[in-house]
């Protein structure tokens, strides 16, 4: 757990510039269009918050072993988070024993709004 913590914290620390948008091609667009709609979230932190909750699946990392996923999903969040407030919550939470990132991260969601459903949660 602690290699968990110390990897999130010092690849999202790293983290400073927020990642450039690329151009989707053909292949994407249509990929695209098959998956079903996911709710607009019309924030940058909203849209952290959406990849800080889904960074296991997003990242790649359930496809890891167990003992490497943490360091995956670290470096994914490093080069994935947009916003500065999405990067400072991301350090904030891996600072804070599980029962508090919880609810730290619980909290965050509810003030934008947003469902406490969030997949990491069961990982913490």
């Amino acid at each position: 757990m602690r290699l968990y913590l110390l990897s999130l914290l010092v690849l999202t620390a790293a983290a400073c510039e927020p990642k450039a948008s690329t151009e989707s091609g053909p292949a994407e667009t249509q990929a695209q269009a098959e998956e079903p709609a996911k709710p607009v979230l019309a924030t940058p932190l909203a849209r952290d918050l959406d990849r800080i909750c889904n960074a296991e699946e997003q990242s790649g990392a359930l496809d890891e072993i167990p003992s490497a996923r943490a360091q995956h999903v670290g470096i994914w969040l490093a080069t994935n988070l947009e916003s500065q407030d999405g990067r400072s919550l991301s350090v904030e939470l891996v600072q804070l024993p599980p029962e508090e990132r919880i609810a730290r991260l619980k909290a965050v969601l509810a003030e934008q709004s947003m469902s406490a459903d969030c997949e990491i949660l069961a990982t913490w």
